[in-house]
């Protein structure tokens, strides 16, 4: 089990990554839970604050934790929520990653979630309908992966999905039958409740206008890729290629003589070439359209195999 674990971590890509991160945060809170309740011994922070992951639009609380801003989106404490949150994740992940590649499905979940918090906290500040005599705390993936479902639905509006009973219904109507849930979820809801359905139509406004701008050719979430890159850059290396030295790799393959080793007809060492410079000409265009990891096996060992000639 532990070495499927780590085979599909390593080459699962950007997608896998983020439930596995998930569902570890949550198996680490609910066994911090379980320790207390067994031990009756207080671990630092309460349950109520996961432990300093979970975030707070209490400013004065949030001070003393601003990386919670980053941990709530990774930490869920009810197994329904989690289940619910990462099988929405890898279904509009995996259309997401297809469209856009690994890079940017990161970069909007996070600012996806960032921006689900921070519409949150101006709300419960400055709406006097939400505001809290004591200090609360939010957690969850859902401001992020609304992004997600959002920003896919206004790449692919018209693509038509299996959906329940009603046969194949479009996109962007699925992705408009969650968003009016949540907003609709505000009436007869109060405090917390209220707070959470808001940071969802947060995240879900960001992934529209994330869309909207990239069709404009302004890409709003760079700076944050940047910083991805460098710290992935940054890793120590392992036996799986960073995504970095991946792309190095593959333009590199572009300016390295293609020879062969058997005697061969001027007409066939030709058509040969043409034909794999051919291929790598499609490989590449797909992996700037969809990343690195969108390629088949098959298409990586091409790559591979070339790069030894």
């Amino acid at each position: 089990m532990w070495e499927d674990i780590k085979k599909s971590w390593n080459t699962g890509g950007m997608l896998y990554k983020l439930i596995w991160v998930n569902v570890v945060v949550f198996v680490v809170i609910n066994s911090a839970i379980v320790f207390t309740q067994l031990t009756d011994i207080h671990l630092p922070d309460s349950t109520l604050g996961g432990y300093g992951l979970f975030t707070t639009a209490h400013l004065p609380t949030l001070l003393y934790r601003p990386w919670s801003m980053l941990t709530h989106m990774f930490a869920h404490k009810e197994i329904f929520h989690l289940l619910f949150n990462m099988m929405l994740l890898w279904w509009m992940g995996r259309m997401y990653v297809s469209e856009v590649g690994s890079r940017r499905l990161l970069s909007t979940y996070i600012m996806g979630g960032l921006a689900g918090f921070i519409v949150y906290a101006i709300s419960v500040n400055v709406l006097p309908g939400l505001r809290m005599e004591e200090v609360s705390f939010a957690y969850g993936a859902s401001a992020a992966i609304m992004a997600i479902f959002t920003a896919t639905a206004t790449l692919n509006p018209t693509k038509k999905i299996p959906f329940f009973l009603f046969g194949s219904v479009q996109l962007k109507y699925i992705a408009l039958l969650y968003v009016l849930f949540d907003y609709f979820g505000i009436l007869g809801e109060s405090g917390l409740e209220t707070g959470g359905r808001i940071a969802h139509l947060g995240g879900a406004a960001f992934g529209y206008f994330l869309i909207l701008y990239s069709r404009k050719g302004i890409n709003i979430v760079r700076w944050l890729e940047v910083i991805i890159d460098m710290i992935m850059s940054s890793l120590p290396t392992s036996s799986t290629p960073s995504f970095s030295k991946k792309f190095n790799f593959i333009k590199s393959m572009r300016r390295k003589p293609k020879v062969t080793r058997s005697p061969k007809s001027d007409d066939d060492f030709n058509s040969e070439r043409k034909e794999r410079e051919d291929r790598l000409d499609l490989i590449l265009e797909k992996i700037s359209r969809h990343g690195y990891d969108h390629l088949s096996k098959e298409e990586k060992k091409f790559l591979f195999n070339q790069s030894k000639k």
